[in-house]
């Protein structure tokens, strides 16, 4: 059996790899495998998170649909979400710039749909991430979107990457003064 661990997601979980490995050796039946791997899971942590409904033996440890969506969901609602959030139109000092069309299913949002699903590949965490950033990208830069790229820009440059790791509560960095000098 072979089982790829993606870091992203024990990072975005907050899950250590026994945990993940446990609950996906439970969701395949390798009830064998789990108990020769000699792993650690914190069960109880899995039955708090909603991952696991936790029975009398391994054998009756029952997946939660919590874990089961870490894999799979459904990329037209996420590509829904991504297009609700993402402004559609913005104000310049020259009229307004469009910035995607509102139906996440017609043509123009062809090219950014197809580029959405090879960065998400389906995986919810990805997306959560992804909206995450742009949660923060809008809160920051509310007062200046004019500048706001084109969704598909924004996503061929990834440019929720820079503000993936900004606490917008922490006012230290944009309350500082500039230090400048006169000439």
């Amino acid at each position: 059996m072979k089982i790829e661990l993606e870091l992203q997601l024990l990072e975005d979980t907050e899950m250590s790899a026994d945990d993940f490995l446990a609950l996906y050796l439970i969701s395949k039946r390798g009830f064998d495998l789990l108990k020769k791997l000699n792993l650690n899971p914190n069960w109880e942590q899995l039955q708090t998170e909603g991952y696991l409904k936790l029975g009398e033996t391994i054998e009756d440890h029952i997946i939660q649909q919590d874990f089961i969506d870490l894999f799979t969901s459904n990329f037209d609602s996420m590509f829904a979400e991504l297009i609700s959030t993402y402004p559609m139109k913005v104000s310049t000092s020259r009229g307004i710039r469009i910035l995607h069309a509102k139906d996440p299913n017609v043509k123009a949002n062809e090219k950014a749909k197809k580029r959405y699903k090879r960065i998400v590949k389906n995986n919810l965490h990805i997306h959560k991430s992804i909206m995450k950033a742009l949660n923060i990208q809008l809160s920051v830069d509310k007062h200046n979107l004019s500048y706001l790229q084109n969704l598909e820009t924004w996503l061929n440059n990834h440019t929720w990457e820079k503000y993936q790791d900004i606490d917008i509560n922490d006012r230290t960095q944009s309350e500082a003064t500039r230090i400048t000098r006169r000439l």
